[in-house]
């Protein structure tokens, strides 16, 4: 990648929404700003383990405005912080998806996403023009889903996680699929580990236009170095 480049953490997680997090948002951004990132995507959980599904309008409320205060921290710290989501599915059982692009206007308006199937979900961001990336591919004993039915995987910089980094890579380049990085972090990790991105990228908005419309995805884990082949969404 030529010229000036953002490094982005594109998985990280609140403790006001995820409660499996040790960090609120102020912590949590603090944190990464010391790691050296310039900036982040505040992924927080979407899981029937949290809200049924007659209680999504309410969660979503709750979701949008644990983001705009972490945003505005964010911004008074020089940091960028963009809006994502990270679904839980249960068909296929217990899969995550991590879900770029999306508007808070968006959110408050949409379906329960952790009722929903892989490929309905891969609809519903389709039609939205959202990039849809299966989180940690290889955790709980999975593998990666239903290829036709997602745009791309993550690289998951978490222990356990890490070292599935190569079949990763192969699964993305064999299906034709984009490959992003983060460190699924709740507190604990101490990996680094994210997307190197364009210096024009600095709002949400514009990552899943990078997402969607770049050749090569640049990924850098501690002081390695991965640039990989990505394609465009399909149609």
């Amino acid at each position: 990648m030529e010229g000036a480049v953002l490094k982005i953490d594109t998985h990280l997680h609140s403790s006001a929404i995820s409660v499996c997090s040790r960090v609120n948002y102020k912590q949590l951004i603090d944190k990464k700003i010391a790691q050296g990132y310039d900036g982040g995507v505040l992924t927080n959980h979407c899981d029937s383990l949290y809200y049924e599904e007659a209680d999504h309008d309410a969660f979503m409320r709750k979701f949008v405005a644990e983001f705009e205060r972490a945003e505005a921290y964010a911004t008074q710290k020089g940091f960028l912080l963009w809006l994502g989501l990270e679904v839980t599915l249960h068909n296929p059982w217990y899969a995550h998806w991590l879900v770029f692009g999306a508007t808070k206007e968006l959110l408050l308006t949409s379906p329960c996403f952790h009722a929903l199937k892989q490929s309905e979900l891969f609809e519903y961001c389709q039609k939205n023009g959202l990039t849809l990336v299966q989180a940690h591919p290889y955790r709980y004993g999975g593998k990666p889903i239903a290829p036709a039915f997602t745009h791309g995987l993550e690289i998951n910089c978490s222990d356990g996680d890490l070292q599935r980094a190569e079949e990763i890579v192969a699964v993305a380049k064999t299906n034709g699929l984009l490959v992003t990085c983060g460190t699924d972090y709740h507190g604990l990790n101490k990996f680094v580990g994210g997307m190197c991105v364009p210096d024009w990228v600095k709002t949400g908005a514009e990552f899943n236009k990078y997402l969607r419309q770049t050749e090569e995805t640049t990924v850098f884990l501690e002081d390695k170095v991965l640039r990989l082949p990505a394609f465009p969404p399909k149609k």
